[in-house]
């Protein structure tokens, strides 16, 4: 997503926002990314962390945010690969930049040093970035341009940690009150053991869950959420008195 002078469009996700963004451990990266869209700071920030860990999440709010102040740009990637040599054009006059991903584009060296330019440019011109990737910048910088590594390594950088299980139940009680839904408590565990332990699985669970139960007015029991994900089916024998 970006201010209309820009040419490249990337849709953001409905439900990135700093409001239904669950913080859990991460409240400080949270708050400091928050702080960066809204113009608070200039300081450029790297997060890191695993995937589902919120690092796309945090980059798609902050563009929502940071575009009341002018033209922003969010940069996925791991969708543009390999990179368009006409990438950068126009992205140096940005209040805000947001590149996910960014480990997947700064080892070749011509767009290294595309990048280096880009980002020295958007500091000059009042604006700052925002990186992510799955490593930590230290696993990151020495492979790359030395002066890459070293707007790299001068990001204030946040690690992304994992909701634990007690955390990922009170989010999905949380998106489900924020559907309309009641999501009992046993429901929410049992939607933990027998689906992956990963935020954008469990949200698409609970969505599909919604439908289904708006379509038949139930409520979200245990054996209607067998029902409604037939991928559980096999589980219901074993926790549901025959």
């Amino acid at each position: 997503m970006m201010g209309p002078q820009l040419p490249l469009s990337v849709q953001l996700a409905d439900t990135a926002s700093f409001d239904n963004f669950f913080t859990g451990p991460n409240a400080e990266a949270c708050a400091a990314v928050q702080a960066l869209a809204q113009g608070q700071t200039g300081a450029p920030l790297w997060l890191h962390g695993s995937a589902g860990s919120g690092k796309t999440h945090l980059l798609q709010a902050a563009i929502r945010v940071a575009v009341r102040r002018g033209a922003v740009a969010y940069l996925p990637l791991a969708d543009l690969q390999p990179v368009p040599a006409d990438l950068w054009e126009g992205l140096d006059r940005t209040a805000l930049i947001a590149f996910d991903d960014i480990d997947l584009c700064c080892h070749e060296r011509d767009i290294a040093l595309a990048l280096l330019r880009l980002l020295d440019a958007v500091r000059a011109n009042g604006g700052s970035y925002l990186l992510a990737s799955h490593a930590p910048v230290d696993r990151i910088v020495d492979a790359i341009p030395a002066d890459l590594r070293t707007r790299f390594s001068a990001c204030a950088p946040f690690a992304l940690k994992p909701l634990d299980d007690a955390e990922l139940g009170a989010l999905l009680q949380a998106r489900a009150k924020g559907r309309g839904l009641e999501l009992p408590h046993e429901v929410a565990e049992f939607l933990l053991r027998r689906l992956p332990r990963r935020i954008p699985v469990l949200l698409d669970a609970l969505a599909t869950l919604d439908s289904a139960a708006l379509s038949a007015q139930r409520r979200l029991t245990i054996p209607f959420v067998t029902q409604a994900l037939p991928a559980l089916a096999p589980t219901i024998a074993r926790t549901t008195p025959g």
